[in-house]
């Protein structure tokens, strides 16, 4: 898409674009490290990362959020995958029991890192879904990114607020909320606490605790939802801890793990829940976006064009057909396990024979650094279920396994590669929107999710030296 820009104060070119309805995929915040927002400068005088050049066609490459536009007027070319709007395949699914039949229609959200999904029910049966990427995605991929950005001061934190309200308030339209009774919410600490407008500062400092766990009820209006009735109550699932959140009392909520049972949400921020005859414990593990593809050059979020799946005779799928545009997180895990099996993988990660990358197709492949962030990522995983199983000295029965990335995960190649104990997997969906739908439903269950949300006992991992061992060891392929 070519785009004829007219300079405006020092603004990025990234915020010029925007401000053009051009929005720009900015998941690392605008700093410059993930490299998603690459448009190709064609005419104009620019200053790239502090240096002026002067560009005629065919033109530079360059990023958007490290790029000001010096000349009066200046013509860009934004590919595709440089867009923040892409549609994506958003989880809005869920196994186990239907919500309560109720005839009026109600509205159940999940508000996520990366996506918000939302459902429609009337009688306990789903008549809509819709999905969206979180719109406050443009600062930062990750919980740290939004903490620390919210913090800077009171117009950052309305700025998330507002972000991830519109966000809602699309879905809320698309859904048609005109005629509905109730809207149930449920998200990680950080995503709640931003969509009620509290700041989550507390929450990235020792010792890590949120200023509020659990929520008012509020209306639509208060909440600043524009397509829903103003009076209509909006309830919020309350949160367990700093990092283990509300999507997870919805989990525990729909799953009703037993003991032995671990409830696993493997995302940007990996929170896990696991029951003993002694009790629930819970943690998380910094996981990163390395399975969302931030920071991975071939890496792509489940959108149209992106490879879902790798196959041991080298071929792959992609997602909605055509040509492969980019690795998904799945895709990434099946290629270890594959690469590993063939021997083209050492158990450092490294290719075999020696090469700097490889390649997919003539324009998509993996660095041996890339490699080394799936690595990482999943030694985050792994490290985190081996340490919380290991302080509560019970052994893992059965894995839980909830949200998006597990709809594509094959279980038995992210058990080759080391990322899952073996032990049996159970896919059981996006638990957190479910919850979220199960009390919109049924409101007098907020006191019930308040009783769940204080039972879990949080074993922080950097408390636990064992983590590090279990971090290190996971590095390793087997």
């Amino acid at each position: 898409m070519k785009l004829e820009l007219h300079r405006r104060k020092a603004e990025s070119l990234a915020d010029l674009l925007a401000a053009e309805g051009c929005a720009l995929d900015l998941r690392c915040g605008g700093n410059g490290s993930c490299g998603r927002c690459r448009v190709q400068l064609l005419s104009g005088t620019y200053r790239i990362d502090g240096k002026e050049r002067s560009v005629s066609p065919p033109g530079i490459s360059a990023k958007a959020c490290r790029t000001v536009l010096e000349s009066e007027r200046g013509c860009v070319d934004v590919p595709d995958r440089s867009l923040r709007t892409l549609p994506g395949r958003i989880l809005t699914e869920w196994t186990g029991n239907p919500p309560p039949s109720l005839p009026d229609p109600v509205i159940g959200i999940d508000i996520g890192t990366t996506t918000v999904a939302a459902v429609k029910l009337v009688n306990g049966t789903i008549v809509a879904r819709a999905s969206a990427f979180n719109g406050q995605s443009r600062f930062g991929d990750n919980v740290i990114s939004r903490i620390v950005h919210a913090g800077s001061s009171k117009e950052a934190l309305e700025e998330e607020r507002r972000a991830v309200r519109e966000t809602i308030d699309e879905l809320l339209a698309e859904l048609d909320a005109s005629d509905c009774v109730r809207i149930g919410v449920a998200g990680n600490t950080v995503m709640s606490l931003l969509f009620h407008g509290v700041d989550p500062s507390p929450v990235g400092t020792m010792p890590f605790l949120p200023p509020l766990r659990c929520f008012p009820i509020r209306t639509a209006r208060e909440c600043g939802l524009i397509s829903a009735p103003p009076d209509l109550p909006v309830l919020t699932i309350p949160a367990i801890a700093g990092f283990v959140g509300g999507d997870l009392v919805g989990g525990i909520l729909r799953t009703d793990p037993q003991p032995g049972e671990m409830l696993v949400d493997i995302g940007t921020n990996c929170e896990m829940v696991f029951r003993t005859r002694e009790g629930i414990f819970c943690t998380a593990a910094a996981a990163g976006p390395a399975f969302e593809g931030s920071g991975i050059p071939c890496g792509s979020r489940a959108v149209e064009g992106a490879v879902d799946h790798y196959f041991p005779d080298g071929t792959f799928s992609v997602l909605g057909g055509g040509e492969a545009a980019g690795l998904c997180g799945s895709a990434m895990i099946d290629f270890l396990a594959v690469m590993r099996r063939k021997g083209r993988l050492n158990e450092f990660g490294r290719l075999q024979p020696k090469a700097e990358q490889f390649a997919f197709t003539e324009t998509l492949s993996i660095r041996e650094e890339e490699i080394s962030q799936l690595l990482k990522a999943k030694a985050a995983v792994a490290a985190g279920i081996q340490t919380l199983a290991d302080s509560c000295g019970t052994p893992v029965r059965r894995l839980l396994l909830a949200g998006g990335f597990a709809r594509y995960l094959d279980p038995a190649n992210a058990r080759a590669i080391g990322m899952l104990p073996e032990v049996e997997c159970r896919i059981v969906g996006n638990t957190s929107l479910a919850g979220a739908a199960e009390l919109a439903a049924k409101p007098e269950l907020l006191p019930e999710l308040e009783r769940l949300s204080a039972l879990p006992h949080e074993l922080p991992l950097n408390a636990l030296p064992e983590f590090e061992n279990n971090f290190i060891d996971g590095l390793m392929l087997p």
